[in-house]
């Protein structure tokens, strides 16, 4: 594979190679190069030195703070760290009670729901013309692109945003993600264009820091209780890593986690559900009450009806159990009224959230209308995606470019992507469509499989081709006589 180096990187290439580690400082790189915003951010920030901008830049105030909010959100997912955790027990006669804390884990089944209603079933697909679209889909299948798509899908979600790193190994075109909770762009203040990028992280006591410019990738570490110094550097063909953000009103370089739009909700649910849930318990068992003389020594009891038929009583006293009343129609009203709020602001369907998957007797139209939020924000996510994958397709032309493999520009722009939420539908209502407007000529085969969910597209596609099928799906009267 031939790649496209200045003279200045081939010497680093080669010093790699030869002596394991290029000791000159990037910055000395930067200043022969001929990409200069990032040299003179650096400059005007930091007085030019490289490795004062590096750690800086992750410990910004305004960094660590967004960091924290990824990191709260994991917490949150991933060790049941809720707000009802941190209810204090309440005292009665004098000794402590445990009180009830009920986790409610709605959080992850939104964030599951988000990412399968757009790609779990159907993964994206590639259109336009055949022959950008044919070597794409190379690229993407050896590549395994559709896991790369759920994963950066899942960041999305959870993290309102994600991180893609396009490399080439072996002539091969991969991807992988960088965890956002380690991930640093460095954005120009005036342009908003990102000049490089950091992913830092802390393991075994020691700090790594991986930099990435539009041609080199540096490794620092202090690895061996140490400076901070260079330990490994390589040329970069395939620039900086995708930024896949959600809007976010108050930085529009990071996005906006759509978790904490309804986690207070959920919080209120697990709060009225835990003391709803002490309140039954305690209607249930009362308060013993004891008017009168007694005539035996019996204590009442601390806990519960035990014991209390062991006492006597002079004739003027009286022994009962007090219990508040319990208003379980309120309880329902309050707790409905939230679990409904939830699934608005989520964009989750009702009928979902409230555990039923089964819709009968419904036409397609208000299925539509149940699932009416949700198709808006599977667009809203479907566009976030658009938005990366021209950048990583973009990546890949200029490396398939390097290997011999060209496009002309009108024939790469026609490249779209295809997206296919997963909603509930009558298939057989949908072929009887797809039969109509094959009769009238007016969509082709590989439209018509795009909307098939059941088959795999591209391998229909080329069974069709192999067959000599190209102009039509299931007609009798094809030359081939197959059917």
């Amino acid at each position: 594979m031939m790649i496209r180096l200045s003279v200045v990187h081939w010497l680093i290439w080669l010093k790699t190679k030869t002596s394991g580690i290029y000791k000159a400082d990037i910055f000395s790189v930067l200043e022969r190069d001929d990409k200069v915003e990032l040299q003179e951010y650096i400059r005007n920030r930091y007085d030019g030195q490289f490795k004062k901008f590096m750690q800086e830049e992750v410990n910004s105030v305004p960094a660590q703070q967004h960091i924290r909010e990824i990191v709260d959100i994991k917490e949150y997912l991933g060790k049941n760290q809720h707000k009802i955790n941190t209810r204090p027990n309440e005292m009665f006669n004098g000794k402590q009670i445990e009180v009830e804390r009920v986790t409610l884990n709605y959080a992850k089944q939104i964030i599951n729901f988000s990412v399968n209603f757009l790609l779990g079933k159907n993964p994206v697909q590639l259109a336009g013309k055949e022959n950008v679209i044919n070597e794409l889909n190379k690229v993407y299948k050896k590549g395994k692109y559709h896991k790369i798509d759920y994963r950066v899908l899942s960041d999305i979600v959870r993290y309102g945003e994600s991180f893609e790193y396009v490399y080439v190994k072996d002539g091969n075109i991969f991807s992988q993600t960088i965890d956002p909770s380690e991930a640093y762009p460095v954005y120009d203040p005036e342009t908003n264009e990102m000049l490089s990028f950091v992913q830092y992280y802390h393991s075994d006591y020691t700090d790594y820091y991986i930099v990435f410019t539009d041609d080199i990738v540096a490794k620092y570490s202090n690895i061996g209780g140490e400076d901070i110094r260079l330990i490994e550097q390589r040329p970069n063909n395939t620039g900086l890593p995708i930024h896949y953000k959600t809007e976010n009103e108050m930085d529009s370089t990071r996005g906006h986690a759509e978790i904490n739009d309804f986690i207070d909700i959920i919080d209120s649910m697990e709060h009225l559900l835990s003391k709803a849930v002490d309140g039954y318990y305690r209607h249930i068992m009362g308060t013993p009450v004891l008017t009168g003389q007694s005539l035996t020594n019996a204590e009442l009891p601390k806990h519960g009806a035990a014991g209390a038929h062991g006492l006597r009583l002079d004739d003027d006293g009286d022994f009962k159990y007090v219990t508040n009343p319990f208003d379980h129609q309120a309880f329902k009203e309050l707790y409905g009224t939230l679990k409904n709020a939830l699934g608005d602001i989520a964009s989750m369907p009702n009928v979902l959230l409230n555990g039923s998957s089964t819709i009968s007797n419904v036409g397609d139209v208000a299925i539509e209308s149940i699932f009416y939020l949700s198709l808006i924000k599977a667009n809203m996510n479907s566009k976030i995606l658009t938005d990366g994958f021209e950048q990583r397709i973009e990546k890949m032309r200029n490396v398939l470019a390097m290997q011999g493999i060209e496009f002309s520009d009108d024939d790469f722009e026609e490249t779209n992507f295809v997206f296919s939420p997963d909603m509930p539908k009558d298939d057989s209502q949908m072929i009887e469509n797809i039969e109509k407007l094959k009769e009238i000529g007016v969509i082709s085969t590989e439209s018509a499989l795009d909307n098939v969910s059941f088959l795999d597209k591209v391998s229909e596609m080329e069974r069709l081709a192999s067959q000599g099928a190209d102009d039509g799906v299931g007609n009798t009267d094809d030359d081939n006589g197959d059917g």
